[in-house]
């Protein structure tokens, strides 16, 4: 056995092209799988940071009418508002892991500048409370946020430039109040900002919650209260017992946690499909690997019809050959990994503009990012795709080696 083991090995020099090449080509798969990986999770990461911190929190509390219209219907109901008193204000703070809670009512309104109009979604907020929640307050490239009593209005750079308005510049917002009746919001321009988040940048626009309560005629009713807590994985857990409470205030009211957004189960889905690619990618990189190690083992022929003459038994030769391939598996793995760790260090620090560098437009495919990607750390996937490789070295071998091993000594030497 220690012979065997001595000559798979020495095989591995003695045969150094070869095996170079062959290692090669798996490191190649192994860095492809790496790379995808991290640009990937990075992708995940961000997508999620954007929808979280600039959109949906990580709880919201509404009532269950609204969310099913929402959700269900695309709607922004104006009758299925919830009343945030004092004692669902007492209840919300309470939540373990609280750090801040913001009232939102939406709307769907028309937006003009006198000369064109264009449909947007307008959100009435509390500019303080909107801070303790939201990353929008260090997002501003014009102006600044309104107090809470002014008739002002923020909105994305990007939908201020296509409506030809700056800071300073009047709005009207054509809007449904609660009774159905056509009303106008007036507003001067505070501020503009640009997020990482496209939605906000070209679809939103914010006002102070008294001016548009007012407009729509909805008393003291808010779409929704937007929760963040101290850590967003508590969420599903934290939802859970604030419903518990909060039914006993108001039946209707129900509190959904930031996993079960719309957007959120979209970026799931389209992880889904590119876990897809990531086998797609393992498979090529697998029949690379099976086909490198069978042509590796037709080529030797004449020396597996030379240690059957000299007294290997099959099983022998077999075992040689699986070690040596083995070898080569784990040569590859190992630059790979090396090449991979060097590879994501880099994604990780600079990112990669897709943008800027072939025009790929990221949002097209569903991710909510605009700007570089960053790749990120996984572990995981660094054992899992050399394991692979060594598995797929390991018994790509056994066949091949078995089929030459079986073959008469003399026809197998002078085989051509």
């Amino acid at each position: 056995m220690l012979f065997l083991t001595r000559l798979a090995f020495k095989n591995l020099t003695r045969h150094r092209n070869r095996t170079v090449i062959t290692s090669i080509i798996i490191a190649f798969a192994v860095l492809t799988y790496i790379l995808y990986d991290s640009l990937i999770g990075g992708m995940s990461e961000m997508s999620y940071a954007t929808i979280l911190d600039y959109e949906a929190g990580h709880l919201q509390v509404v009532t269950d009418a609204y969310w099913q219209a929402e959700k269900e219907e695309k709607e922004l109901p104006l009758e299925h508002l919830l009343m945030l008193d004092d004692e669902l204000d007492r209840e919300i703070q309470g939540v373990e892991g609280f750090v801040a809670a913001a009232p939102e009512l939406h709307f769907f309104a028309r937006l003009s500048n006198g000369l064109d109009e264009l449909p947007v979604l307008a959100k009435g907020i509390d500019p303080e409370a909107m801070r303790g929640v939201f990353a929008l307050e260090k997002q501003f490239v014009e102006g600044s946020m309104f107090a809470l009593d002014e008739a002002k209005a923020v909105m994305g750079k990007r939908l201020a430039d296509l409506m030809e308005l700056t800071v300073g510049d009047y709005i009207t917002l054509l809007v449904k109040d609660k009774a159905g009746h056509f009303n106008t919001i007036e507003a001067e321009i505070a501020g503009l900002v640009h997020t990482s988040n496209p939605n906000v940048n070209q679809n939103i626009i914010y006002l102070p919650l008294p001016l548009v309560a007012q407009r729509l005629n909805v008393g003291g009713g808010v779409s929704k209260v937007m929760i963040r807590l101290e850590n967003k994985e508590t969420a599903p857990k934290r939802a859970a017992e604030l419903a518990g409470r909060i039914k006993k205030i108001d039946g209707r009211l129900a509190v959904y946690p930031w996993q079960e957004l719309e957007a959120v189960t979209f970026i799931g889905a389209a992880e889904l499909e590119k876990r897809v690619i990531f086998a797609i990618i393992l498979l090529i990189g697998a029949i690379a690997i099976i086909n490198t190690v069978i042509l590796a083992a037709l080529e030797r022929m004449g020396e597996i019809g030379m240690m059957k003459a000299l007294g290997l038994q099959n099983k022998e030769v077999v075992f040689t050959f699986v070690l040596e391939s083995t070898g080569i598996g784990i040569l590859g793995g190992v630059a790979g990994i090396m090449m991979g760790m060097t590879g994501v260090g880099l994604l990780a620090k600079y990112g990669v503009d897709f943008g800027g560098m072939v025009g790929l437009d990221i949002t097209t495919f569903g991710m909510p990012i605009i700007g570089k990607i960053y790749g990120v750390w996984n572990p995981a996937a660094f054992v899992r795709v050399f394991l692979f490789v060594v598995l797929t070295s390991l018994l790509a071998s056994i066949l091949p080696a078995y089929w030459a091993a079986d073959k008469d000594p003399v026809k197998t030497i002078y085989h051509r």
